[in-house]
């Protein structure tokens, strides 16, 4: 009787347990990557009646059960869209560094935002962990770049933030697990512009001979073809400047072929009122009557273009150009030569039956001043501008362990590593280069995988466990109280 009352005791307590980690589960439905726990039972021990090792057949009493250690379900929750490019969700496994002081923590929930000093952070104000690209630095802006980018109120007077310019960057490698740190985004990043060093430009020069009647004599003469072309090209400063050729055939057309006289010039609009009385300086200014525009003359330069008889570039004389002190190489095509793929052909022809498209293909880039921040895939936080580029500044570390269910829970959504998971690592490829094997949703949280169906079925199981080890010790009671009045 005394066993049975003991464990009906035993029972109660393991059984309250159960239901109190089955309430955790469901006080924490709406908890972002919650992973849901699960007790496990165990008997305690059992007390041999009869019999010993040797004897075919034990007989033996159990002494009530215990919760011996409680299991985490890892298994990854749904996804659920929101509007903030800062919310993210591992697709797969592994799981996020934050790091408070000289703790780090890692977890699957992904709400992070930025602080009052450009940092990410979870809503506890943990660091968010991850590999700067070091490809920011500080830099002065004229006022009228910082209008573009407006003011805060700081201190009871109008002042600018601190501001910083980004060294563009293809790909940013992931450090090792130590190196890690927190990432910083500031409000004030400016893409400064890149000027324009070579432009590669196909075109057709029209060898067509063309004749006109010579008022003074009667008789048809030549006259020079006159093919004229555009393009924009970047300053070093950051403007928008053109690129103007002009190609002018010489006269009399040879019968092998045809030669070109070429004008290439860098204009940029000078800011003075076009005014058509006033005789520009021809040397210094170039005059769009048109659109009635006095562009300034950066830079001019002459050459000559030649061409064999098929129409194919057999020579080019123009030097390189001078984009406001940064030199220009202006390609026109490669020189036909027999071992090299289609040359004479690449650039600028001179054909009769033109079946070549006019091309135009430059590097260089306008200014940008940062319009969004935003995480793609592969974990890297990325700077996008209104010049269309978009920059990655860290990259987002996504951290394994050997053996994920002996994390210690620490409350939450938050585990630090135990002797029994582990140390953090990332993944290495062959060449022993970190990576994350997982994708990282932007705009996405990871729900807790609490099933709220499963969570009830198991409250009423332990209800009655409870209810039946309650029902036992009433028992138990009620034999020792008749046993005690038989004897009395």
């Amino acid at each position: 009787m005394n066993t049975s009352f003991y464990n009906g005791v035993i029972g109660i307590k393991t059984h309250q347990t159960g239901i109190d980690l089955v309430s955790e589960n469901i006080s924490n439905l709406e908890t972002t990557a919650y992973k849901s726990v699960e007790p496990d039972f165990s008997t305690i021990f059992s007390t041999v009646l009869n019999g010993g090792y040797s004897d075919s057949v034990f007989s033996d009493i159990g002494l009530g059960s215990s919760v011996v250690s409680t299991t985490v379900d890892l298994s990854q929750g749904s996804l659920l869209s929101t509007d903030n490019n800062f919310d993210m969700a591992i697709e797969g496994e592994g799981w996020f560094g934050v790091q408070k002081g000289d703790e780090t923590f890692f977890t699957r929930d992904g709400s992070f935002t930025l602080d009052d000093n450009g940092d990410l952070v979870n809503a506890k104000g943990y660091y968010l962990l991850g590999t700067p690209a070091n490809n920011i630095a500080p830099i002065t802006l004229s006022q009228d770049k910082l209008d573009k980018f407006g003011q805060i109120y700081q201190d009871g007077a109008m002042s600018n933030e601190a501001t910083y310019q980004i060294l563009p960057t293809n790909e940013i490698d992931l450090a090792s697990v130590d190196s890690q740190s927190k990432i910083n985004l500031p409000d004030i990043l400016y893409y400064p512009p890149v000027p324009t060093t070579k432009i590669d430009y196909k075109a057709n020069l029209d060898p067509t001979i063309l004749t006109k009647i010579d008022p003074s004599t009667g008789e048809e003469i030549e006259i020079p073809n006159v093919e004229h072309f555009t393009t924009y090209l970047i300053s070093p400063e950051g403007k928008r400047d053109i690129l103007d050729m002009t190609f002018t055939k010489r006269i009399p057309q040879q019968q092998s072929g045809s030669v070109w006289d070429a004008t290439i010039q860098i204009l940029e609009d000078s800011g003075i009122k076009y005014d058509p009385d006033t005789d520009y300086d021809t040397t210094k200014y170039k005059i769009d009557e048109n659109r009635k525009i006095v562009y300034q003359i950066v830079d001019s330069q002459t050459g000559v273009l030649s061409f064999d008889y098929n129409g194919a570039l057999v020579s080019n004389t123009i030097p390189t150009l001078s984009n406001s002190g940064v030199a220009l190489n202006l390609n026109l095509g490669t020189p036909l030569d027999s071992s090299v793929q289609n040359s004479g052909y690449n650039g600028l022809t001179s054909l009769k039956d033109n079946n070549f498209t006019e091309s135009v293909r430059s590097n260089g880039k306008v200014e940008g001043f940062l319009t969004n921040y935003g995480v793609n895939e592969n974990g890297e936080v990325v700077a996008e501008f209104t010049n269309g580029e978009s920059v990655p500044i860290a990259k987002i570390g996504v951290y394994h362990f050997q053996n994920d269910e002996g994390l210690y829970s620490v409350g939450g959504s938050l585990f630090q590593e135990s002797a029994n998971s582990g140390k953090p690592i990332f993944y290495e490829d062959d060449e022993g280069n970190f990576f994350n094997n997982s994708k990282i949703a932007s705009g996405k949280l990871e729900e807790g995988n609490v099933s709220l169906s499963n969570a009830l079925t198991e409250l009423i199981v332990l209800q009655k466990a409870y209810d039946a080890n309650a029902k036992s010790i009433t028992t138990s009671d009620q034999m020792i109280q008749k046993a005690i009045n038989m004897k009395t």
